[in-house]
């Protein structure tokens, strides 16, 4: 109960007023995901992105149990951390439309059934809706944890940059760059090669294939690559050092904007769809990203 009512209280704190904006944000993409499948199932995919961006938002290593893990926080019985405590507030605010269909469809069956079988599904409904509150809400921590798990992740590699890298150092100061060349010449390679020889068969076919299974793992090195190059010129002192988070997280919005699209028009294949959305913005961005360390450091 304690847990319910610091919930609540979340939910009008004015410290979560943005994980409350994002809990609604994610709604209108929770309800063209569950289109299809409601009221029977729902997608909880916009929750935990939004969630994510709220543990990116909200992660704070100056709180001294901030970085306490699940099990070690109840074990100890230290507070979560700020961020995962915002991730729950998006989740339940991200659960009105599952709270909604289940309600209405439940109703309805209730509505079509006669004698003890409709009060009975009514009866139902006391803990059907707190069930699905608490599986957005989970969804939604589930997100933060991952958002407050990079924000660690990138002051690890802010303090490598800063302690391999003089303040006062000229030309290449980071190798990550060349990944990122690499890759700028090796993805259009293939995609053309295979959307566009097309091969359909034997040994060409096969050299297709493989080439693909490169190029995904692959985009995901190049991107933390482009992300530790462009960290390194931050923390060196550099001027107008470059917004590694503008550079990588364009790739991953446009997995998630693809993803979506491809859902609400019944694509066979979402996730790979989404893959070659990621794949393209990647080329994009380490492009554009070439280009200004061109111009403001003299290499690349």
């Amino acid at each position: 109960m304690s847990r319910l009512r610091d919930t609540l209280a979340d939910l009008t704190d004015e410290r979560f007023r943005t994980a409350v904006l994002l809990g609604l944000a994610s709604i209108p993409f929770t309800v063209a995901l569950s289109w299809e499948s409601a009221p029977t199932s729902f997608s909880a995919e916009a929750v935990v992105a939004a969630g994510l961006l709220a543990g990116l938002h909200y992660a704070d290593r100056s709180s001294e149990n901030a970085d306490v893990g699940l099990l070690e926080g109840l074990r100890y019985g230290k507070r979560p951390a700020v961020s995962r405590r915002a991730g729950v507030v998006v989740g339940v605010v991200g659960s009105a439309p599952a709270v909604g269909w289940a309600i209405g469809y439940m109703l309805e069956r209730a509505w079509s059934l006669s004698g003890w079988l409709g009060a009975a599904t009514v009866a139902l409904l006391p803990a059907v809706v707190p069930l699905l509150v608490a599986l957005f809400a989970l969804a939604g921590g589930v997100g933060a944890a991952v958002g407050d798990w990079l924000v660690t992740r990138v002051d690890r590699a802010r303090d490598r940059a800063r302690s391999r890298a003089e303040p006062d150092a000229d030309g290449d100061v980071s190798g990550w760059w060349r990944w990122v060349v690499a890759y700028i010449v090796f993805a259009p390679a293939v995609l053309l090669y295979t959307f566009g020889v097309g091969p359909e068969s034997g040994a060409a076919f096969a050299l297709s294939v493989l080439a693909l299974l490169v190029l995904v793992p692959f985009s995901l090195f190049v991107a933390v690559a482009l992300f530790e190059d462009a960290v390194t010129l931050r923390e060196v002192g550099r001027d107008r050092g470059p917004n590694y988070w503008a550079y990588v997280g364009a790739p991953l919005a446009a997995y998630a904007v693809v993803y979506l699209v491809a859902t609400v028009l019944a694509s066979p294949n979402p996730s790979g769809d989404g893959v070659y959305g990621f794949v393209v913005a990647l080329w994009i961005s380490s492009a554009v990203y070439l280009r200004y360390r061109r111009r403001y450091v003299g290499t690349a």
